[in-house]
């Protein structure tokens, strides 16, 4: 038997025949609580064996023939099933006592080890019970004093060996200090009948950054399954911050695991009320036709899309809005188009005028026309007169502003659309390179790229909003070419999957938008009301074009939706400069002639073809990227100083940075030449360069 294991009935024996002085202090017993336990059975059970056996026991003594003895053993012998009677209650008896008994001895102990006090009278209550003790009262000497520490080391010792593991009992001590008392008390323990899920909350949070933690079942769902939880826990500085928020939000999505409905894990913050809820987000719709009602009452807020929990998403151009301008990011077919038609027919049913430029020629001419649109300009050199006349419609309204000592909230709004930005860029620094002379002076004095840096930084505070549509995000929209210009843009939304560097530019973080599920159109990431990205399900909108071409094409619902849309009242544009206004006349008089004289050949059919150079072809544009987002063994298109292009692989990169801002000032592009020979070519911080997409000619032989 090893040392760990206890011989019941060695402990009895030892308890029954042995006293209470401890080994090794004979004569010098310490003071204790607990007297000497004396058994009253084995007497009784002599008593019970006497009075069964007193008539083998007289004839064995040979005193059967005396009549006087031999009457008394048989009165004895008479009453021997009282006494077995009244020795089985002894014996119980002494099973409680030795209960009892052990029980105190246990107890005292106990509190002389944890509080250091001796005490004056151990009580167990009768009946002690069996296998867990039951209650106790332990009196203790006048004045005693017990530190918490010692309370706390006192109650894990009487529930370590009173509780059974795994039992239904569980001890609670009371400090009774006025009646210098311990109160010991058991209750049943209520059968756990929590989640895996719920269990799993409660103890990770034990452990972790939260303070006090208690988690709780917020509400079920009709089958009895957990759909929030509320988390009580003690403020603290922590829990106000967003980052710390951030990492607990994430830490209680993995613990929680997937939903047996397949929704995500949201979390509420209140902080300062000490408590989180955590609940599940309603599962994004696939499709959310633009609704026809004006969703919400500030007439500022133009709404685009559906985040988790219906959350309407919205883009704020008021005057105190700190996100006046927005971005969206997408690829071709990503659903960038319907986004932009949204915001603009909810700003032209809000009263709110607009115009384009739309260099593809493809994505924005069904706007053209529709209430509130001033233009859409298509053509490069046009687009750049635009920018240029934007910048003095915003110094003419600062002047206004200025001179009639207005507030610029009272300034009417005005939204300008730039879709395919690094597009348009790239077909700037091309003309400005091989265009004729004419067209290379008016580029340089209209400085296209200067005006834009200068709107992404001070158009706020003239009313005038930027709409910023591009492939793929860059650095240079939130520094350098813009002006430091990300904080202004504080409506970002992107489409479909972003790459690890994309990710970190739009939302600071690199794995959001990276996983989105690109097979349900418009599904995308846009930053919420709150400044915190979240998957949100872009509205659809059709094309509003009325051509027959295009209206034809549409279903019935989508016609009632562009009805439904459509304002009443065309909205007015005010101009403040005769710059805006001029281009704008100019531009609608341009437009009417086109369309009145507009001419397209029809394709033909050849039996052969050949390839014909993309440098000699009369292909449009693929994409352009800022210089400084050219990385090694990347394709451009280089001039070879002719006015031809031709496509070349990048060797090695150098980037210079402003020292101060961090900006980048100048690129430089090293292209493989011949032999040793390698060549450099010097990009400013504003330009571009254009990525090749060869077109297969179809050309008769």
């Amino acid at each position: 038997m090893g040392r760990s294991q206890h011989d019941p009935l060695k402990d009895f024996l030892v308890d029954l025949f042995s006293s209470d002085t401890p080994k090794g202090q004979a004569g010098k017993a310490e003071e204790t609580a607990v007297g000497k336990y004396t058994a009253f059975a084995p007497f009784a059970v002599i008593a019970t064996a006497f009075a069964f056996y007193t008539p083998q026991l007289v004839e064995l003594t040979g005193h059967a023939s005396e009549n006087q003895i031999a009457s008394v053993a048989a009165s004895i012998h008479r009453y021997r099933w009282l006494i077995l009677i009244i020795t089985l209650s002894l014996i119980s008896l002494d099973i409680v006592r030795f209960l009892s008994h052990r029980r105190r001895v246990r107890l005292d102990a106990q509190v002389r080890q944890a509080t250091r006090h001796l005490p004056v009278k151990v009580a167990v209550g009768f009946p002690p019970g069996i296998t867990t003790l039951r209650s106790a009262r332990i009196t203790l000497a006048r004045g005693a004093i017990i530190r918490p520490k010692e309370m706390d080391e006192l109650t894990s010792a009487v529930r370590a060996s009173a509780s059974r593991p795994g039992g239904k009992w569980t001890y609670t001590l009371r400090r009774e200090a006025h009646r210098d008392q311990i109160v010991i008390t058991r209750k049943e323990v209520a059968p756990d009948t929590r989640s895996a899920r719920h269990k799993a909350l409660d103890k990770a949070l034990k452990d972790g950054p939260l303070k006090d933690p208690v988690v709780t079942v917020d509400s079920h769902d009709d089958n009895g399954i957990e759909t929030a939880f509320k988390i009580t826990f003690t403020p603290s500085l922590n829990s106000g911050a967003r980052a710390f928020q951030k990492k607990v939000d994430e830490a209680l999505a993995a613990l929680a695991g997937e939903h047996e409905s397949g929704r995500t894990w949201a979390t509420d913050w209140s902080p300062s009320q000490g408590y989180l809820v955590m609940s599940l987000r309603a599962p994004l719709p696939t499709r959310v036709d633009h609704p026809l009602e004006l969703v919400g009452e500030n007439l500022r807020h133009l709404p685009y899309a559906t985040a988790a929990s219906d959350q309407v998403m919205f883009w704020d151009i008021s005057t105190k809005s700190n996100k006046p301008h927005s971005l969206i990011v997408g690829p071709t077919g990503g659903g960038k188009t319907s986004v932009i038609r949204t915001l603009l027919t909810e700003a032209s049913r809000r009263g709110i005028p607009f115009l384009g430029v739309d260099p593809k020629m493809i994505e924005l001419d069904g706007l053209e026309g529709y209430p509130g649109c001033a233009a859409i300009v298509y053509d490069a050199v046009r687009s750049a007169m635009l920018v240029r006349a934007l910048h003095s419609e915003m110094m003419a309204r600062n002047h206004y502003v200025h001179v009639k000592k207005i507030e610029p909230s009272q300034l009417p709004l005005l939204i300008t659309v730039l879709d395919e930005f690094f597009i348009l860029s790239g077909k700037w620094q091309r003309l400005a390179k091989t265009g004729d002379d004419e067209t290379r002076e008016l580029l340089k004095e209209l400085d296209p790229l200067g005006a834009w840096a200068d709107l992404a930084v001070l158009a706020r505070s003239a009313g005038i909003r930027l709409l910023l549509g591009v492939q793929r995000p860059d650095a240079s929209l939130f520094g350098g070419a813009s002006g430091n210009a990300r904080d202004n843009f504080g409506t970002r939304i992107s489409l479909g999957n972003l790459s690890q560097d994309g990710a970190m530019m739009m939302w600071g973080d690199s794995q959001v938008g990276r996983e989105i599920d690109t097979s349900v159109p418009g599904r995308g990431v846009a930053l919420g009301n709150d400044g915190i990205p979240v998957d949100a399900q872009m509205w659809w909108t059709p094309n509003v074009d009325p051509h027959p071409n295009k209206w034809n094409q549409l279903s019935d619902s989508e016609k009632k939706i562009i009805n439904g849309l459509r304002p009443q009242q065309e909205p007015q544009i005010a101009f403040y400069s005769k710059e805006l206004r001029q281009f704008i006349e100019s531009e609608r008089s341009m437009a009417t002639a086109a369309r009145e004289r507009g001419h397209a050949p029809e394709p033909t059919v050849l039996d052969q073809y050949i390839d014909t150079p993309a440098s000699t072809a009369d292909d449009d544009i693929a994409d352009a990227i800022p210089a400084s987002a050219v990385t090694e063994g990347m394709t451009v298109l280089i001039d070879d100083g002719h006015g031809n292009e031709y496509a070349a692989t990048v060797f090695a990169v150098t980037i210079i940075r402003d020292k101060d801002t961090g900006n980048v000032t100048e690129t430089t592009l090293t292209f493989h030449g011949t032999g040793r020979v390698k060549n450099h070519i010097t990009y400013g911080p504003h330009e571009v360069v254009i990525l090749p997409e060869p077109d297969k000619i179809l050309t008769p032989v």
